[in-house]
């Protein structure tokens, strides 16, 4: 009962890990717009985001180690599809939060959050189900999606989205680059923390 009360988020580890999610959602942003503006089409839906889970990656493991409980990755999933709805795809919210739900039974069990190993595999999860939600219109009401995107997106646009998040090949091929380039985040992310953040005591 007692370690039951202690798994519970108070309010200074929601406090904590809504300035973390801001953080993380700026690294969002500025990514995003580099990859639409710097990049190739292609390169932009195959990497995106995998260099947001990368990015983001040492922002998560401060914060994941700092409140290490149990609704962590669930509050993350809904500030990330907080952000995608103000950016235009409500739908893309209680995607999210059912990507938290999968995060958060990856995590059963007694102090994972500080468990590298699990808490790198539901971090990469969490960012490769993140890119395949994406292409969830595509699969379930894929006629009013590509509707919907005439007026801000090009002819070519639209094919190259449809090339992308219509393939079964390339939705893996991107899930992969996501799980990999997340993992990397990961470990980068951990070293970064136990070499600057453990020594300070600041987790």
């Amino acid at each position: 009962m007692n370690n039951e009360k202690q798994n519970k988020l108070k309010m200074r580890d929601i406090i904590t890990l809504s300035i973390f999610n801001i953080a993380m959602i700026v690294i969002m942003l500025v990514t995003k717009m580099c990859t639409m503006m710097l990049t190739t089409p292609a390169f932009d839906y195959l990497f995106y985001v995998g260099i947001m889970g990368l990015l983001c990656a040492p922002v998560f493991v401060v914060m994941s180690n700092k409140v290490a409980k149990k609704g962590t990755y669930l509050i993350t999933g809904i500030f990330g599809g907080l952000f995608i709805t103000v950016m235009g795809s409500p739908w893309f919210l209680p995607v999210m939060i059912v990507v938290g739900i999968v995060c958060e039974i990856i995590m059963i069990g007694q102090d994972t959050y500080r468990n590298p190993k699990r808490n790198g595999i539901a971090y990469s999860v969490y960012w490769a189900l993140y890119a395949l939600g994406s292409a969830i219109p595509m699969f379930f009401f894929k006629e009013q999606y590509l509707n919907s995107l005439k007026e801000s997106y090009t002819e070519e646009g639209i094919k190259t989205l449809v090339r992308f998040y219509g393939s079964w090949d390339m939705l893996l091929l991107i899930a992969v680059i996501t799980i990999v380039l997340s993992a990397i985040g990961f470990i980068v992310g951990k070293k970064l923390m136990k070499k600057h953040i453990e020594k300070a005591k600041l987790v």
